[in-house]
């Protein structure tokens, strides 16, 4: 089977949320076509709005109709991601066209040991994010363009995804270089390199701390709705239609989450990469600046103050286990009732 290049990950994500309207142009691109893009954002959340405001008015007229009102909150749930998720990416069209193309420049110059790392990656989360493209194509296809864009927005956390990747494994084809250093000028060289792609994956995640807030709260709110209903006497169709929906908010979660621990993960190894060097024979002042390399930094993580200490799976578990003592807790509460 052919192997699956980063470039052509890149073009499936791209095409995966082009309907979405986040990814950003290129820097190079008219003020013509410029402004066209920033017209159709503005409108496609006007016609989304329009799409939520309906479906409130279609609650209010079914209050007394649980599958219907079920329905419409989950269509408002989604449709009110679409205008979050476009907001923001217009907010931030310039930091996010700026790491895209850098991902990009760095893809097109690649050394061949940077491009097995790439493919490494690749081929460890491509059979989980195509399916996941598949799913939520399959699920929005009968809502014509509207369920497009909401296909589109949902697979906006395979681009979110895709440039958490793309910051790990630079951060361990550094870590390469780290381990080859001699002297101090390459010393120099490699924390100057760090400190830039520091600065870089600071920027993916600013770009997506709040679409993933967002992401979570949303999560939440469908997981507690569904374990609220699961324990009223509703149709099998319906019960069907919640675990489906249940299932989509994890996994959205959950490939934000697996990216994002492996960056982690990979941003500590640089600075502690340099342990595999041979720094014992180097000269005093040598070894004094690889000691302030692996005193002075930090892990860079995905997390909001106060809300999400930190976006890893140890984080995912403790959210599952939040929401499953949640349901024990309703289920407790009915039963009494």
């Amino acid at each position: 089977m052919k192997q699956l290049t980063l470039e052509k990950a890149i073009d499936i994500t791209w095409l995966s949320v082009a309907l979405s309207f986040c990814w950003p142009l290129p820097s190079n691109t008219s003020k013509t076509r410029i402004a066209f893009y920033k017209i159709l954002q503005i409108s496609s959340n006007i016609s989304a709005c329009l799409v939520l405001l309906a479906v409130i008015y279609s609650i209010y007229l079914h209050s007394e109709n649980i599958f219907v009102v079920c329905k419409c909150i989950f269509i408002s749930i989604g449709v009110s991601q679409e205008v979050i998720q476009t907001t923001v990416c217009m907010i931030n069209h310039d930091s996010l066209q700026y790491v895209v193309e850098e991902m990009l420049h760095c893809v097109k110059e690649a050394q061949p040991y940077e491009r097995e790392i790439y493919y490494k990656l690749v081929a460890k989360c491509s059979t989980l994010f195509g399916s996941s493209v598949v799913l939520y194509v399959i699920v929005y296809i009968h809502e014509a363009f509207l369920g497009f864009r909401s296909a589109a927005h949902i697979c906006l956390s395979m681009f979110g995804a895709l440039l958490l990747w793309f910051t790990a494994a630079r951060f361990e084809c550094l870590a390469i270089e780290m381990k080859q250093t001699a002297d101090v000028n390459m010393l120099i060289v490699c924390i100057e390199k760090q400190l830039y792609l520091r600065r870089f994956a600071q920027e993916v995640v600013s770009n997506f701390r709040f679409i993933v807030l967002y992401a979570v709260g949303v999560s939440t709110f469908v997981l507690t709705l569904c374990g609220i209903i699961f324990l009223t006497d509703t149709p099998l169709i319906l019960r069907v239609q919640l675990l489906f929906a249940s299932t989509t908010v994890l996994l959205e979660i959950y490939i934000y989450v697996w990216p994002a621990d492996y960056m982690r993960d990979m941003s500590i190894r640089v600075s502690r990469s340099i342990y595999d060097t041979v720094w014992y024979k180097q000269t005093l002042e040598l070894q004094k600046d690889i000691l302030n390399v692996l005193v002075y930094q930090e892990p860079i993580t995905l997390s909001i103050s106060c809300i999400i200490p930190e976006l890893s799976l140890h984080y995912f578990c403790s959210y599952l286990s939040n929401v499953f003592s949640i349901f024990t807790a309703l289920r407790v509460v009915v039963e009494n009732d």
